[in-house]
């Protein structure tokens, strides 16, 4: 599958295909995309005025499978219109190409939050998109003509968009990344025997995972960032892109390892990430992973010169929220480096030996 951006020349070739200018030349686009394809002049050149729009086509060969356009409106958010995937593709993964690539449009444009509407009776398209990290919103959306209201749903970019800021500045993190192991990994080494099997999220440059190895651990690298990812296929390595708040963790792993990763992840969605750690592990698995100590969350751009995003955790609120999660044996300690900027938590748990 191919996602193709369209520009001036597709729709001025579609509206001459619509007005019949065109009825006899093959039609490379497909015949169903009815909600730009029927437009009204008017709308369709009103799109291509949208400054920082994107309309997306996703291609099976030169069949048109799907469509979605992201249009940029006040603030910073971006919404998601005219989405669309042919009934003989649905399934097949189309609607999430088109989702993740608005997303780090989005994103990539400082946006932070992507919103959409959906008919109230389309539960299909609601369940797609809560896959992909979208929640419905309490507050009505606009009115339909039989009286009921359009969905809203949103999507928070802050993560998605400190993931655009290490897809971009991953080889200047990498550098500005201290050699030096970090200290979670003798964290993980008193808990775990010689050869358990690792689930790393967040990877990055790989540092971490070396040292695991290195004393007889067998690491799955991880990141939700493809640059990091492809750096260490580079170096030799498998590894696999894995967004930490929707991807499929996997299982039987001996323990999950977290340096520095969590801290990007929102307070309402750290249990939901935790829970998926949680299985996983094998019963008596461990957890193993650093936050930021503080209140609140942040933005900063320090170290790789852009915007990532932070989310602050104390003591007893990181303790309540990994047990919350299932985890037992919860140990969180301050663990600051003497002389550092910033205050520093690690987490230690177990996945109790009866769960089910």
């Amino acid at each position: 599958m191919e996602l193709r951006a369209l520009d001036a020349d597709d729709w001025q070739r579609w509206s001459r295909v619509r007005r019949g200018a065109l009825a006899d030349a093959p039609d490379a686009f497909g015949s169903r995309l009815v909600d730009w394809q029927d437009a009204a002049e008017d709308r369709w050149r009103a799109r291509l005025s949208i400054p920082g729009a994107l309309d997306l086509v996703a291609f099976d060969g030169d069949r048109a499978v799907g469509m979605a356009s992201g249009v940029p409106v006040e603030g910073d958010r971006a919404e998601l219109i005219s989405m669309w995937v042919d009934p003989a593709a649905r399934g097949q993964g189309v609607a999430g190409a088109l989702i993740d690539a608005l997303v780090r449009w989005a994103a990539g444009a400082g946006r932070t939050v992507l919103a959409l509407a959906v008919m109230p009776d389309n539960a299909r398209a609601r369940r797609v998109y809560e896959r992909a990290g979208f929640v419905a919103l309490d507050e009505p959306g606009d009115v339909l003509p039989d009286g009921r209201h359009e969905v809203l749903m949103r999507r928070d970019l802050r993560a998605d968009r400190t993931l655009d800021a290490y897809e971009r500045a991953a080889a200047v993190y990498a550098d500005r990344t201290s050699a030096d192991r970090a200290a979670l990994v003798d964290d993980l080494l008193a808990l775990v025997p010689r050869g358990a099997r690792v689930l790393e999220l967040g990877s990055g440059p790989g540092r971490d995972a070396l040292a695991l190895e290195a004393a007889g651990l067998r690491v799955d690298r991880t990141d939700g960032a493809r640059t990091f990812v492809e750096r260490l296929r580079a170096d030799g390595h498998a590894a696999r892109v894995l967004d930490v708040r929707t991807g499929m963790f996997g299982s039987g792993y001996d323990a999950v390892f977290a340096n520095a990763v969590l801290l990007h992840v929102q307070r309402d969605e750290l249990t939901g990430v935790l829970r998926r750690a949680l299985v996983a592990v094998r019963p008596g698995g461990v957890l193993a992973a650093t936050v930021k100590r503080g209140e609140g969350d942040a933005w900063t751009t320090a170290k790789v010169d852009r915007a990532r995003h932070f989310t602050y955790w104390t003591e007893d609120a990181l303790t309540r929220v990994v047990a919350d999660a299932g985890w037992v044996d919860v140990d969180v300690r301050e663990t600051t480096a003497p002389g550092a900027d910033e205050r520093w938590l690690t987490v230690t748990a177990h996945r109790a030996e009866d769960h089910r």
